[in-house]
């Protein structure tokens, strides 16, 4: 389904790497007109596609980053250091709604498009700020990655690897790049409600700060209350009760438990065990005792996984009342039954044959967006420009210059 929940609304984008870029992919799966300005030199790291280390040397025909993060997009090559490109960029402002840019400070003042500069030009525009770290601060002016800002810095990197051996490294690229870009579209459609209510533009800023600090809020919250660096992570053993841990089957696979602790849960899980008896056991007959010997039931539960393979225990739990899901992979997760019936990977038809790409997590009317695929750099180059009212000629001399490819 074509969302139109910003239809008519024009965005600009003018940002590399994956932060602002997946804000601006949401945009465009809800409807929105997004123009991408790509630089005629130097180019954008996620088009590369053998930039991700620990994926085969295997030629796909896409880069697959590019593809997630650009979708549904149009793309213009365009020299904003150039008093030429930058005509053109205000130009393409004029008529848009929304401008987003993952430039440092320093580098939109050089370029004169930093937020006094085009609120002042463009009143009603509303102007997307994507940082590493905020705004304010004496560290404001410096980039930051979602590995080190988003992961590492908020303290979520540290309560995952407290139950590992070594430091536990970003699962996956873009992690944190792609949670806050859904939050700063989330931001960007409340600013443009308000300016349907008062004619005013405004300023949204995230950081990848920002978003790590909402997405680990108990722990940060927690640690100011009770005076501890973060809350406890706990290795399998030692964890409170039987039923908030993981269990290993026969064949390897491992099922996490969602941490109801529940006479009536022990029971059915009891009886799924084959072992009905375990429920009327005085150390696991109530709450309390099930408490104080949580240790004994995690060596008995565990004893009990591994006794069937996984696709057996799947038939055994399916009369228990707690949740449960089975630790898949992100190949396993494209195929959940859950995923596909609702629409949350996307086939797309693109240059390079029908690949999949993830919908956006917000959706309307029952339906899932359509997703379309990437455009290629350069690709809307001359249609974007002719619309802004420049003649064949005149862009024939821009190319000749170098302003745009």
């Amino acid at each position: 389904m074509a969302y139109d929940m910003l239809a008519g609304v024009k965005v600009v984008e003018l940002a590399m790497y994956a932060f602002a870029p997946s804000c601006a992919a949401v945009l465009a799966d809800w409807g929105a007109e997004v123009v991408k300005i790509m630089p005629p030199s130097g180019g954008d790291p996620m088009a590369n596609p053998k930039g991700i280390a620990g994926l085969p040397d295997k030629d796909v025909g896409i880069s697959f980053m590019w593809e997630q993060l650009n979708r549904g997009k149009r793309c213009i090559v365009l020299d904003v250091a150039t008093p030429e490109g930058r005509d053109i960029l205000f130009r393409m402002l004029e008529e848009a709604d929304v401008f987003i840019t993952h430039l440092l400070p320093n580098a939109r003042r050089r370029l004169g498009i930093d937020v006094d500069d085009l609120t002042a030009r463009f009143p009603k525009l509303i102007y997307a700020r994507a940082s590493g770290h905020g705004a304010k601060g004496p560290e404001a002016p410096l980039g930051g990655f979602d590995h080190t800002d988003f992961w590492a810095r908020s303290g979520m990197a540290h309560a995952a690897s407290l139950a590992s051996d070594e430091f536990v490294p970003q699962p996956g690229p873009a992690l944190g790049d792609s949670t806050s870009g859904m939050f700063m579209a989330g931001g960007i459609a409340a600013a443009l409600f308000r300016r349907e209510r008062t004619g005013k533009g405004g300023v949204v800023d995230v950081s990848l700060l920002s978003s790590a600090a909402w997405a680990f809020a108990p722990g940060i919250v927690a640690s100011k209350l009770f005076d501890v660096d973060t809350i406890p992570r706990l290795r399998h053993a030692d964890q409170p009760a039987a039923t908030v841990a993981a269990y290993r089957t026969r064949d390897g696979r491992e099922i996490y438990f969602a941490g109801v602790p529940s006479d009536k849960v022990f029971a059915e899980l009891a009886t799924a065990f084959g072992a009905p008896e375990l429920a009327s056991d005085p150390r696991f007959a109530d709450l309390a005792s099930r408490k104080a010997n949580a240790r004994a039931s995690i060596e008995i539960f565990d004893a009990m996984f591994a006794k069937h393979d996984l696709a057996e225990w799947k038939e055994k739990l399916k009369g228990v009342s707690i949740p449960w899901a089975v630790i898949q992979t992100a190949r396993e997760a494209s195929e959940d039954v859950q995923v596909l019936a609702n629409g949350y990977v996307m086939h797309v038809e693109g240059q390079a044959g029908d690949y999949a790409l993830v919908a956006s997590p917000a959706q309307f009317d029952g339906a899932a967006p359509s997703v379309m695929r990437a455009p290629t750099i350069g690709e809307h180059s001359d249609a974007v420009l002719r619309e802004l009212g420049l003649d064949d000629a005149r862009i024939a001399a821009l190319r000749e210059g170098g302003v745009v490819a």
